[in-house]
């Protein structure tokens, strides 16, 4: 994984947080994984956390071109969106390390499952 490409990512996620419309569907795509740290310290999303889902997709989109355009050479790269996916999982993940992105809470809070010990009690 290059470092820019983690940078770029981090560009998309921390800009204004854009949703996807289902023109067919008429649905909005919503985000309910992930959000930022910190809050946006300027713009008119000052305050907030929220990772769009177009922000999402439009990264992994980039970063797929991205395996494209420096594989123009290889003649053997035929899976370029299985590529850009696993690398989009790890970018994701360093994010994380890096305590830029997290897991929303809420949504973190929800896989918890309450399990009684031995005795009785719950632990």
């Amino acid at each position: 994984m290059k470092n820019h490409h983690v940078q770029l990512v981090w560009n998309i996620l921390k800009g204004m947080p854009i949703e996807v419309f289902d023109d067919e569907e008429k649905q909005i795509w919503e985000n309910d994984t992930y959000e930022l740290v910190m809050p946006r310290d300027e713009g008119d999303f000052k305050g907030t956390r929220g990772i769009g889902s177009a922000n999402l997709v439009t990264a992994l989109n980039i970063i797929n071109q991205k395996i494209v355009i420096e594989n123009l050479a290889d003649k053997n790269i035929r899976h370029s969106a299985e590529i850009a996916q696993k690398l989009f999982a790890e970018i994701i993940e360093q994010l994380q390390k890096e305590k830029l992105i997290r897991k929303i809470p809420s949504k973190v809070r929800q896989t918890f499952k309450l399990i009684e010990g031995n005795n009785g009690s719950s632990t």
